[in-house]
């Protein structure tokens, strides 16, 4: 009798524990990932350097997974649009979205934003950066940042830079360098980088901060002269090309440069952050992907979910201080 006891009693227990598992092994967080299309939310238009990155991003990811991960354009509002609707997405891994440097900037500008990162996100994974330059019209007596600097500092009041949106990087990183140089330059908002780099070939501007993508054409037909990289090391796509630092300038502007970084909303499983971290870390490192990020002026991020919100944090507490520094504001 107490043997047919016991035997009962450990009987009932594994019924117990199989019970008590039942809801983790049906839980969302422990299904296969994903069950269906991903939806990627993207600030920017078509066309754009960053949605070129993402959408062989997202044509990989769909590759290895078996489900398509939809690249969604919702340009407008300086990536407002695309973050406001991320965030307020069902936190299960079938809407994600990128943050650049803007997302950071704009909620320290705007009164009434309607999320606040990184709060109402959760970075999962650092896809890259635009490394920005120091670039000054050919027609500029200048050939190297020496003589940019003895130009700036006899010239101030009368320097012009151009900027492609109000409270970017490369804009707080020109108004940085400017009150390092304590020279006074004109600012001549453009709507976006390209139109910029334009206006700086034509003459109509004397310098401004760019990435690679938008102005390398122009620097091939010597309309446009690069002085230096603001990184804290030399860019691998231009290597004979010195940094900022190592010619003097002040290494408040290191770094200081578009960035993206894949996200999802507040409260996304563990488990589907991490598959997402892992599977887009792989997919840098492929040998096609680096050849098109080198195309696009980009240098490939990647690194662990920690890493993703450390730069983020980081990047957040630097541009609002910058931004409180140089009285940058949009607000009414």
């Amino acid at each position: 009798m107490p043997f047919t006891c016991s035997r009962i009693r450990r009987a009932i227990s594994k019924f117990a524990l199989a019970l008590a598992l039942a809801p983790l092994v049906h839980s969302p967080a422990f299904a296969e990932y994903p069950e269906k299309p991903v939806r990627i939310l993207l600030g920017l238009q078509a066309g754009a350097s960053t949605d070129s990155l993402i959408r062989q991003i997202a044509k990989r990811l769909g590759e290895r997974t078996g489900h398509p991960f939809i690249v969604d354009n919702k340009p407008g509002a300086a990536t407002r649009i695309a973050m406001e609707s991320m965030t307020k997405a069902p936190a299960d891994g079938y809407t994600l979205g990128v943050a650049n440097a803007v997302t950071v900037t704009f909620p320290a500008m705007f009164d009434n934003f309607a999320f606040t990162p990184p709060k109402d996100f959760t970075p999962i994974v650092v896809l890259g950066r635009s490394p920005s330059y120091l670039a000054v019209r050919s027609t500029l007596s200048v050939k190297n940042v020496k003589e940019f600097v003895a130009y700036a500092k006899a010239n101030s009041g009368k320097l012009s830079f151009g900027q492609g949106s109000t409270g970017s990087n490369p804009h707080l990183s020109a108004l940085t360098l400017m009150r390092s140089l304590g020279v006074d330059a004109t600012e001549v908002p453009y709507k976006g980088n390209a139109p910029t780099a334009v206006a700086l070939a034509g003459g109509d501007v004397d310098f401004a901060m760019l990435e690679y993508f938008s102005v390398r054409a122009l620097v091939e037909r010597g309309n446009v002269r690069l002085l230096a990289v603001t990184e804290p090391e030399r860019a691998k796509l231009t290597p004979d090309i010195p940094t900022s630092g190592e010619q003097g300038l002040t290494r408040e502007i290191d770094g200081m440069t578009p960035w993206f970084i894949l996200v999802a909303p507040a409260g996304t499983p563990a488990p589907i952050v991490e598959s997402l971290n892992k599977q887009v870390n792989e997919i840098l490192q492929e040998g096609e992907i680096k050849k098109s990020l080198s195309m696009l002026g980009i240098e490939g991020g990647g690194g662990s979910v920690a890493q993703a919100q450390t730069y983020f944090i980081k990047e957040r507490e630097r541009t609002e201080r910058l931004l409180r520094e140089l009285k940058v504001t949009l607000k009414n």
